[in-house]
Protein backbone atom coordinates (compact mmCIF):
# COMPACT_ATOMS: atom_id res chain seq x y z
CA UNK A 1 0.00 0.00 0.00
CA UNK A 2 2.75 2.31 1.25
CA UNK A 3 4.02 1.58 -2.33
CA UNK A 4 1.10 2.41 -4.51
CA UNK A 5 1.03 5.58 -2.53
CA UNK A 6 4.19 7.10 -3.51
CA UNK A 7 3.81 5.90 -6.59
CA UNK A 8 0.79 7.86 -7.53
CA UNK A 9 2.58 10.95 -5.48
CA UNK A 10 5.28 10.52 -8.11
CA UNK A 11 3.12 10.24 -10.97
CA UNK A 12 1.12 13.86 -9.70
CA UNK A 13 4.29 15.56 -9.83
CA UNK A 14 5.44 14.60 -12.73
CA UNK A 15 1.88 15.60 -14.01
CA UNK A 16 2.41 18.97 -12.35
CA UNK A 17 5.24 19.00 -13.98
CA UNK A 18 4.18 18.68 -16.99
CA UNK A 19 1.43 21.53 -16.92
CA UNK A 20 3.45 24.07 -15.51
CA UNK A 21 5.71 23.50 -18.43
CA UNK A 22 2.62 23.57 -21.11
CA UNK A 23 1.60 26.51 -19.46
CA UNK A 24 4.74 27.98 -19.80
CA UNK A 25 4.70 27.19 -23.24
CA UNK A 26 1.55 28.34 -24.43
CA UNK A 27 2.49 31.79 -22.80
CA UNK A 28 5.37 32.20 -25.17
CA UNK A 29 3.21 31.53 -27.95
CA UNK A 30 0.66 33.74 -27.17
CA UNK A 31 3.33 36.50 -26.79
CA UNK A 32 4.98 35.40 -30.23
CA UNK A 33 1.55 35.73 -31.74
CA UNK A 34 1.28 39.12 -30.43
CA UNK A 35 4.20 40.19 -31.99
CA UNK A 36 3.41 38.65 -34.84
CA UNK A 37 0.54 40.60 -35.03
CA UNK A 38 1.31 43.49 -34.18
CA UNK A 39 3.83 43.41 -37.45
CA UNK A 40 1.47 42.54 -39.62
CA UNK A 41 -0.92 45.99 -38.58
CA UNK A 42 2.56 47.89 -38.87
CA UNK A 43 3.23 46.45 -42.56
CA UNK A 44 -0.45 46.87 -43.24
CA UNK A 45 -0.44 50.79 -42.19
CA UNK A 46 2.96 51.18 -44.67
CA UNK A 47 0.84 49.61 -47.39
CA UNK A 48 -2.02 52.32 -46.78
CA UNK A 49 0.44 55.21 -46.71
CA UNK A 50 2.61 54.06 -49.34
CA UNK A 51 -1.02 54.08 -51.19
CA UNK A 52 -2.26 57.69 -50.08
CA UNK A 53 -5.25 55.59 -48.91
CA UNK A 54 -5.91 57.82 -45.74
CA UNK A 55 -9.48 55.97 -44.72
CA UNK A 56 -7.60 52.92 -45.14
CA UNK A 57 -4.48 53.89 -43.12
CA UNK A 58 -6.87 55.31 -39.88
CA UNK A 59 -8.56 52.31 -39.34
CA UNK A 60 -5.44 50.89 -37.79
CA UNK A 61 -5.14 53.82 -35.30
CA UNK A 62 -7.22 54.03 -32.57
CA UNK A 63 -8.83 57.78 -32.00
CA UNK A 64 -10.02 56.37 -28.32
CA UNK A 65 -7.18 55.67 -26.80
CA UNK A 66 -4.30 57.11 -29.00
CA UNK A 67 -2.18 59.11 -26.40
CA UNK A 68 -0.80 62.16 -28.68
CA UNK A 69 -2.77 64.89 -30.56
CA UNK A 70 -5.41 62.41 -33.16
CA UNK A 71 -6.91 65.30 -35.23
CA UNK A 72 -3.41 66.36 -35.30
CA UNK A 73 -1.86 63.66 -36.64
CA UNK A 74 -4.63 63.22 -38.97
CA UNK A 75 -3.81 66.80 -40.61
CA UNK A 76 -0.08 65.85 -40.65
CA UNK A 77 -0.98 62.58 -42.79
CA UNK A 78 -3.25 63.52 -44.88
CA UNK A 79 -0.06 66.43 -45.64
CA UNK A 80 1.78 64.09 -46.68
CA UNK A 81 -0.20 62.13 -48.97
CA UNK A 82 -1.14 65.32 -50.23
CA UNK A 83 2.38 67.15 -50.95
CA UNK A 84 4.54 63.63 -50.98
CA UNK A 85 5.17 61.37 -53.48
CA UNK A 86 7.16 58.48 -52.12
CA UNK A 87 9.57 56.68 -54.24
CA UNK A 88 10.60 53.56 -51.74
CA UNK A 89 10.82 53.40 -47.92
CA UNK A 90 12.60 50.88 -46.31
CA UNK A 91 11.89 49.79 -42.48
CA UNK A 92 14.05 46.96 -40.60
CA UNK A 93 12.15 45.79 -37.29
CA UNK A 94 14.80 46.59 -34.29
CA UNK A 95 13.04 45.21 -31.70
CA UNK A 96 9.38 44.68 -29.76
CA UNK A 97 9.01 45.07 -25.93
CA UNK A 98 5.65 44.52 -23.89
CA UNK A 99 3.54 45.98 -21.79
CA UNK A 100 0.90 43.71 -20.47
CA UNK A 101 -0.86 43.14 -24.04
CA UNK A 102 0.55 46.59 -25.19
CA UNK A 103 3.49 46.35 -27.41
CA UNK A 104 5.88 48.92 -28.24
CA UNK A 105 7.38 48.28 -32.13
CA UNK A 106 10.91 50.18 -32.97
CA UNK A 107 11.88 50.03 -36.30
CA UNK A 108 14.91 51.74 -38.29
CA UNK A 109 13.62 53.06 -41.39
CA UNK A 110 15.14 55.02 -44.52
CA UNK A 111 12.43 56.71 -46.79
CA UNK A 112 13.41 58.36 -50.34
CA UNK A 113 10.61 60.64 -52.00
CA UNK A 114 9.75 63.85 -53.52
CA UNK A 115 7.67 66.75 -53.42
CA UNK A 116 4.61 66.69 -55.30
CA UNK A 117 5.15 69.73 -58.55
CA UNK A 118 9.00 70.34 -57.59
CA UNK A 119 12.00 68.52 -58.53
CA UNK A 120 12.94 68.75 -54.92
CA UNK A 121 13.89 65.24 -53.82
CA UNK A 122 14.28 64.25 -50.01
CA UNK A 123 16.26 60.81 -48.56
CA UNK A 124 15.94 60.16 -44.69
CA UNK A 125 16.57 57.94 -41.61
CA UNK A 126 15.33 57.24 -38.68
CA UNK A 127 14.45 55.56 -35.71
CA UNK A 128 10.76 54.85 -34.74
CA UNK A 129 9.05 53.21 -31.39
CA UNK A 130 5.13 52.61 -32.24
CA UNK A 131 2.93 51.96 -29.54
CA UNK A 132 0.28 49.20 -30.19
CA UNK A 133 -3.08 47.91 -27.95
CA UNK A 134 -5.15 45.35 -28.53
CA UNK A 135 -8.35 46.68 -29.06
CA UNK A 136 -10.96 44.46 -29.20
CA UNK A 137 -9.23 41.43 -30.31
CA UNK A 138 -7.68 43.97 -32.96
CA UNK A 139 -4.19 45.93 -32.19
CA UNK A 140 -4.49 49.48 -33.24
CA UNK A 141 -1.77 52.23 -33.11
CA UNK A 142 -1.76 54.10 -29.76
CA UNK A 143 1.51 55.95 -29.92
CA UNK A 144 4.71 57.52 -32.31
CA UNK A 145 7.86 58.74 -30.49
CA UNK A 146 11.23 59.15 -32.53
CA UNK A 147 11.82 60.44 -35.79
CA UNK A 148 9.46 61.30 -37.17
CA UNK A 149 8.50 58.95 -40.03
CA UNK A 150 4.67 58.95 -40.29
CA UNK A 151 3.08 63.31 -40.83
CA UNK A 152 6.49 64.92 -40.39
CA UNK A 153 5.50 67.39 -43.07
CA UNK A 154 3.24 69.14 -40.65
CA UNK A 155 5.70 71.03 -38.06
CA UNK A 156 3.01 71.23 -35.62
CA UNK A 157 2.92 67.51 -35.70
CA UNK A 158 6.63 67.18 -35.05
CA UNK A 159 6.87 69.09 -32.11
CA UNK A 160 4.44 66.36 -30.48
CA UNK A 161 6.56 63.25 -31.40
CA UNK A 162 8.59 62.77 -28.12
CA UNK A 163 12.29 61.68 -28.81
CA UNK A 164 14.17 58.46 -28.12
CA UNK A 165 17.32 56.76 -27.69
CA UNK A 166 19.21 56.10 -31.01
CA UNK A 167 17.23 58.18 -33.19
CA UNK A 168 18.72 59.46 -36.24
CA UNK A 169 19.28 63.55 -36.80
CA UNK A 170 16.33 64.72 -37.88
CA UNK A 171 18.02 65.65 -41.50
CA UNK A 172 19.87 63.97 -43.82
CA UNK A 173 21.39 64.67 -47.07
CA UNK A 174 18.54 65.21 -49.25
CA UNK A 175 16.99 67.47 -47.01
CA UNK A 176 19.90 69.64 -46.58
CA UNK A 177 20.09 70.53 -49.73
CA UNK A 178 16.72 71.71 -50.00
CA UNK A 179 16.96 74.12 -46.11
CA UNK A 180 17.53 77.41 -47.18
CA UNK A 181 18.74 80.10 -44.20
CA UNK A 182 17.07 83.41 -44.25
CA UNK A 183 19.47 86.65 -42.82
CA UNK A 184 17.94 89.64 -41.22
CA UNK A 185 19.83 92.16 -38.81
CA UNK A 186 18.92 92.45 -35.40
CA UNK A 187 19.58 94.92 -32.05
CA UNK A 188 20.47 97.74 -34.54
CA UNK A 189 21.69 101.06 -32.55
CA UNK A 190 23.48 103.91 -32.91
CA UNK A 191 24.85 106.02 -30.21
CA UNK A 192 26.64 109.22 -30.52
CA UNK A 193 27.16 113.19 -32.03
CA UNK A 194 29.46 114.22 -34.03
CA UNK A 195 30.88 110.67 -34.35
CA UNK A 196 28.53 107.74 -34.23
CA UNK A 197 28.95 104.23 -33.25
CA UNK A 198 26.42 101.79 -34.62
CA UNK A 199 25.84 97.96 -33.49
CA UNK A 200 24.27 95.12 -34.86
CA UNK A 201 24.36 92.00 -34.96
CA UNK A 202 23.27 89.01 -38.29
CA UNK A 203 20.81 86.34 -37.58
CA UNK A 204 20.17 83.11 -39.32
CA UNK A 205 15.75 82.80 -39.11
CA UNK A 206 15.66 80.02 -41.61
CA UNK A 207 15.87 76.28 -41.84
CA UNK A 208 19.19 75.94 -43.44
CA UNK A 209 22.52 76.87 -42.44
CA UNK A 210 25.00 79.44 -44.28
CA UNK A 211 27.46 77.29 -46.08
CA UNK A 212 29.85 80.57 -47.47
CA UNK A 213 32.45 81.10 -45.25
CA UNK A 214 31.21 84.47 -44.00
CA UNK A 215 28.41 86.77 -44.67
CA UNK A 216 28.90 90.15 -45.82
CA UNK A 217 27.43 93.42 -44.45
CA UNK A 218 27.04 97.13 -45.62
CA UNK A 219 25.95 100.24 -43.78
CA UNK A 220 25.12 103.72 -44.48
CA UNK A 221 24.95 106.84 -42.02
CA UNK A 222 24.11 110.03 -44.24
CA UNK A 223 26.41 110.05 -46.86
CA UNK A 224 28.56 107.67 -45.41
CA UNK A 225 29.06 104.22 -46.42
CA UNK A 226 30.57 101.03 -44.83
CA UNK A 227 30.44 97.40 -44.99
CA UNK A 228 32.32 94.44 -43.52
CA UNK A 229 31.94 90.35 -43.29
CA UNK A 230 31.12 88.58 -40.08
CA UNK A 231 33.93 85.89 -40.53
CA UNK A 232 31.78 82.44 -39.76
CA UNK A 233 28.33 80.76 -41.22
CA UNK A 234 25.05 80.49 -39.08
CA UNK A 235 23.35 78.16 -38.18
CA UNK A 236 19.74 77.86 -38.60
CA UNK A 237 18.46 80.04 -35.44
CA UNK A 238 21.97 80.97 -34.73
CA UNK A 239 22.68 85.53 -33.86
CA UNK A 240 26.21 86.82 -34.81
CA UNK A 241 28.01 88.35 -32.51
CA UNK A 242 27.98 92.26 -32.06
CA UNK A 243 29.52 93.94 -34.62
CA UNK A 244 30.38 97.92 -34.90
CA UNK A 245 30.79 99.98 -37.61
CA UNK A 246 31.82 103.89 -36.38
CA UNK A 247 30.95 106.80 -39.06
CA UNK A 248 33.96 109.37 -38.39
CA UNK A 249 31.97 112.37 -39.87
CA UNK A 250 28.27 112.41 -38.76
CA UNK A 251 25.81 111.73 -36.01
CA UNK A 252 23.34 109.44 -35.51
CA UNK A 253 21.02 110.58 -39.00
CA UNK A 254 18.96 107.82 -40.63
CA UNK A 255 20.52 105.51 -42.28
CA UNK A 256 20.51 101.52 -42.66
CA UNK A 257 22.18 97.93 -42.23
CA UNK A 258 21.93 94.97 -44.80
CA UNK A 259 23.42 92.08 -44.51
CA UNK A 260 24.25 90.19 -47.76
CA UNK A 261 24.03 93.51 -49.48
CA UNK A 262 24.89 91.40 -52.98
CA UNK A 263 23.18 88.60 -52.66
CA UNK A 264 25.88 85.85 -52.27
CA UNK A 265 23.35 83.87 -50.33
CA UNK A 266 20.52 82.22 -51.71
CA UNK A 267 18.11 82.29 -48.95
CA UNK A 268 14.47 81.61 -48.40
CA UNK A 269 13.52 84.92 -48.31
CA UNK A 270 15.21 87.84 -49.90
CA UNK A 271 13.22 90.87 -49.06
CA UNK A 272 14.06 90.82 -45.25
CA UNK A 273 17.99 91.39 -45.98
CA UNK A 274 17.47 95.18 -44.39
CA UNK A 275 17.19 97.56 -41.44
CA UNK A 276 16.71 101.27 -40.76
CA UNK A 277 17.91 102.99 -37.49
Amino acid sequence: MFKKILLLLCMGIITVGFASSDYDRDITVKDQSRNEKVKTVFREMMDRYEEKDLDGFFSYVSEDRFLQDYMLFYEAIEKDMREYDTLSIDTWVDKITEDGVKRFLYVKWEKRYDKVDSDTQIQKLGYSRFLFDEINGKYKLIGLAGNNFWGESLPEWREEVPQIAGQEPEQTSGELSTALPDLVVVNVTCTGTSIATITFSLKNIGQGATQSGSIEWSATNGPDNGSGAYASDLQAGETSSQITWIDSFYGCSSGTVTVDPNDLIQESDESNNQTNF
